[in-house]
């Protein structure tokens, strides 16, 4: 009698033992799954905060709202940057396939805004290598220059508070201008499809 009692006894501690066991498992599982989407929620969360800070970084760079603009917020030691493609530029009267190439034409423009009055430098960054003979000028300025780089160094002064500043930078690919020069268009047309530059705007 006494070793039915234990043996039962120890039956029943066997079986609360597992039952107790599989409970742990079973807490334990919806433990992790609750961790794994709590990790997961502040994943998400974290991404989205990262894509918001991207979103505000790309709204304060230069925006191209067409083909032929690009618009800069100006602020004090903050360096904004815009991109921009000349062959979206071309005036359509020169237009050549669809590309820029000898004896093609065209302008661009940088609009300024400022929140204070303060000095701002133009500056640009070529992305790609540039045709020998396309140059640059502007209205206030006729001269012919050889890359923006140069003509970037030229593109300074000064903006009122909530003053709206335009700057036309015109460019032309001149051509037959010499047999010698001839031949390098000629070369360089068939190699270039199109010229991309980054823009770059600093306040002080």
């Amino acid at each position: 009698m006494r070793k039915r009692k234990k043996r039962y006894m120890a039956i029943t501690i066997l079986l609360i033992c597992i039952i107790l066991w599989g409970i742990y498992f079973v807490k334990y599982d919806f433990l992790q799954e609750d961790l794994l989407f709590f990790e997961f929620l502040n994943f998400r969360r974290q991404s989205d905060n990262a894509l918001d800070i991207e979103k505000e970084h790309i709204n304060e760079i230069g925006k191209t709202t067409n083909a032929k603009a690009v618009y800069f917020q100006v602020s004090y030691q903050n360096r904004k940057w815009g991109a921009l493609n000349l062959d979206q530029t071309i005036d359509s009267k020169t237009l050549v396939y669809e590309k820029i190439a000898p004896g093609t034409s065209g302008r661009f423009d940088i609009i300024l805004n400022s929140n204070e009055n303060m000095q701002y430098q133009i500056e640009f960054e070529s992305n790609n290598e540039k045709p020998t003979n396309l140059c640059f000028f502007t209205e206030e300025d006729e001269k012919r220059y050889t890359s923006l780089e140069a003509l970037g160094e030229t593109l300074k002064g000064s903006i009122l508070k909530n003053e709206e500043k335009k700057l036309s930078i015109d460019w032309e690919w001149r051509y037959e201008t010499t047999k010698e020069q001839d031949k390098i268009d000629t070369t360089e047309a068939k190699k270039i499809r199109e010229y991309n530059f980054i823009i770059y705007v600093q306040g002080y």
